[in-house]
Parts: structure tokens; C-alpha cells; sequence
């Protein structure tokens, strides 16, 4: 075993689930813009462009505005925090004083006062939200809900913050398994679960775990016995399972009996490995998830234009 694998921190990120997701988002967009189009049978015109940037600048501006709340929370500079909260703040009111919202009024005044084709903007503006929030996490990724180091497997999520989970408290590392009852229990192989004691349990992360499903194989944690099973899901990262996996087997199997005298005099790496971040692969296949919705959006573009 390589002291430098298990002593290299690993962290998995969110960040290629969610731009996975873009391409799903466009071809909504695209969807969302022919319905607006064609439910009513009168050209728009150039204010179906105009409302489209208008979306476009506003999911900017509001990925901007969370930008600059991160610096404002996370940095320790007066002055960069009195900044981002003056250009925050400049930015709200430059939204609230333009009124974007002026430019989907509805174009039957005698008629309802929902416009027909106002599902299709909802779908719209959901989409360009995603693709926005994907897009600022892609630059700016937030804080690792799971990072495996020598000291323990570190996870936080909304509810269950900042927990570490030793690896002398991790009785096993095998694959989720679900009383099936009175039938044999229904195995997971490919989901990675780690044995942790049900004291541990209730003394450290029971007092925590408000918020959590309790039902479904999506379940964080499982009983099994007189242990309890803490589900580590590859799916969560859209990765492959062997990335979860062999990584916290092989740490869980160097750190399970405390320090161990054979890693005591070994250098500590300050690198990290980062699992389920997204790049471009130069596939075609890629290229075309993302190429084929947005020149269906450009053309839907052209049309409303009457070009």
C-alpha cells in the first residue's frame, strides 16, 4: 500500500451531477420557449427577445448576488465584506427600480388574469435558474459534503453539519443491505455503506439527524443488527462505485487501529483528489447533449423574430 494514496485527502463534489443536468434544463428552455410561441397563434415580435435577455441578465445578476454573499460570509475582510454587500445591495435595487417583471404582462386585457402561456415562462425561468446555479457552482463550487483524510470521513450536509466519523468508530465497509422481513435481505452490492456502532450512532449523529428521510433505499442510514449502516452513494456525485469505495476501504483498512507506527514517520500530503467534478471529454456525443438544444433555442430565437 502506497502511504501517499492513503494519506492524500479525498474529497467528492456535486459538480458533475449538476452539470450533467444542463443539457436536460436546455432542451426544457427550448420546450418552455415553443410553447410560449405557439400557444397563441400572434407573432410576439422582438418582445419575446427582449423578455428572453431580460431572464438571461437576471440569472446572472442573481448568480453574482450569491457570489458576492459568499464572500460576504466567508471572508474576513471588512472591506471586501462592506463591498460585496454595497454591490449587492446596488444590484437589488437596480431590479427592483427597472421592473423586469413589467415585461410578461398578459396581452388579453379583458381576458383572465393569467396569461395562457405562462406555464411555458414558468418552465422557462426554471431552466435558466438551473443552468445559472450549475454554471456559479461549476466556478465556485461549495464546500465537499464528503472528504475522506487520515483523521476520518468527513461529511456535512444541511442538518448534519460538520460531522467526523473516526475510522476506529468504522466496524466494516461492505454494500447496503435491507431486511427484506420474512424473505432474505435485499442487497445493494454497488452502494457503499460503512458499519458504525449504534452508540456512536445515537451519541453523535441521532441528535442531529432531524431532517433526514427515514424510508426508501435512498435512506443515509440503515440498521443491520446491532450496528447501524451510514450509505455513502456514489449516485450523489455521478460517479463510478469502485470511487467511493476502494478509496474509504483502503483508509478504513491503514486507520481502523488508531495511528498506525508505519504512517507515524510518513510526509503528509498536502494534495487532494477531488472525485465527480465535470470537464469537456471532447466526445461527440457531449458536444451534441449541449450543441443540438441550443441551436433548437437560437432557431425558436430567429422565429419569434419573424426572420
Amino acid at each position: 500500500m502506497n502511504a501517499v494514496d492513503v494519506l492524500q485527502t479525498v474529497e467528492y463534489s456535486r459538480d458533475k451531477w449538476n452539470m450533467e443536468r444542463v443539457p436536460r434544463a436546455l432542451v426544457f428552455c427550448f420546450v418552455g420557449m415553443v410553447f410560449v410561441l405557439y400557444i397563441d397563434p400572434r407573432p410576439l415580435g422582438p418582445g419575446f427577445l427582449r423578455a428572453f435577455v431580460v431572464l438571461l441578465i437576471m440569472a446572472a445578476i442573481g448568480a453574482a448576488i450569491f457570489f458576492l454573499y459568499a464572500l460576504i460570509v466567508e471572508n474576513r475582510s471588512v472591506a471586501i465584506r462592506l463591498c460585496a454587500a454595497g454591490i449587492a445591495l446596488a444590484a437589488v435595487t437596480m431590479l427592483y427600480w427597472n421592473n423586469p417583471a413589467g415585461l410578461f404582462h398578459v396581452r388579453y386585457p379583458k381576458g383572465p388574469d393569467v396569461a395562457p402561456y405562462l406555464f411555458g415562462w414558468i418552465i422557462i425561468t426554471g431552466a435558466i435558474g438551473w443552468i445559472a446555479f450549475a454554471l456559479y457552482r461549476h466556478l465556485n463550487p461549495a464546500r465537499h459534503i464528503l472528504k475522506l483524510s487520515p483523521a476520518g470521513i468527513h461529511y456535512s450536509v444541511s442538518g448534519l453539519r460538520d460531522l467526523l466519523i473516526p475510522w476506529h468508530e468504522v466496524q466494516g465497509v461492505n454494500g447496503l443491505e435491507i431486511p427484506g422481513g420474512d424473505r432474505p435481505p435485499h442487497l445493494f452490492p454497488d452502494i457503499t455503506v460503512i458499519l458504525i456502532s449504534n452508540e456512536f450512532y445515537q451519541r453523535h449523529i441521532l441528535v442531529k439527524r432531524g431532517y433526514f428521510e427515514t424510508g426508501g433505499w435512498r435512506a443515509l442510514f440503515r440498521p443491520k443488527g446491532a450496528l447501524m449502516q451510514m450509505v455513502l452513494h456514489h449516485e450523489l456525485f455521478s460517479i463510478e462505485p469502485g470511487q467511493i469505495r476502494e478509496p474509504v476501504r483502503l483508509r478504513w483498512q491503514a486507520f481502523r487501529n488508531g495511528t498506525s507506527s508505519q504512517w507515524e514517520n510518513a510526509p503528509i500530503s498536502q494534495e487532494r483528489q477531488v472525485y465527480g467534478t465535470w470537464s469537456t471529454d471532447g466526445s461527440p456525443w457531449q458536444a451534441i447533449k449541449f450543441l443540438v438544444p441550443l441551436l433548437g433555442i437560437v432557431a425558436v430565437l430567429v422565429a419569434s423574430m419573424g426572420i
